[in-house]
């Protein structure tokens, strides 16, 4: 079953990507860069609006429902990506993290905590920042095929 916040921000793509390029970027960039990346495969360029958290260098990008999306692929394997944070294009290397894995459990719990609003976006309602995830609200993350990408910027 499609994520209603998901659906809804895919749709925004095309209003988005405008936004994130012009003088008003200030208007989601907090929250929202453009990423680009070339297919591992095909060698084609993309470049598609993501949210993000940031902790310094680090940009960890979570998605919803990642059966509909198939970009992660290509971070199966640490991949080379680019990020347009507010006014530059930062370059890096970013990696999945393994659905399951402690590392994807450590990585949503520390967006949860940073992003109070973000729990609900994972149809989690009762996250508690002290506590953290439940094994519950984790099979939760895993049911619904969120996913985590870590980017790593080298600027």
């Amino acid at each position: 079953m499609a994520n209603k916040y998901s659906d809804t921000a895919i749709k925004m793509n095309f209003l988005v990507k405008p936004l994130l390029r012009s003088p008003l970027h200030w208007l989601l960039s907090s929250s929202v860069a453009l990423m680009r990346f070339k297919g591992r495969k095909s060698g084609k360029e993309f470049e598609t609006p993501v949210g993000f958290t940031r902790f310094g260098k680090e940009f960890l990008i979570c998605l919803t429902e990642t059966r509909n999306r198939q970009w992660w692929r290509n971070y199966r394997e640490p991949w080379p990506m680019s990020l347009k944070h507010k006014t530059r294009w930062l370059e890096g290397e970013a990696r999945w993290l393994e659905p399951g894995s402690a590392e994807y459990r450590d990585n949503f719990e520390r967006v949860f905590r940073r992003v109070s609003f973000a729990p609900k976006i994972y149809k989690i309602y009762d996250f508690d920042p002290e506590q953290g995830l439940t094994d519950a609200q984790l099979q939760i993350l895993l049911d619904n095929g969120s996913g985590i990408v870590r980017f790593q910027s080298r600027s």
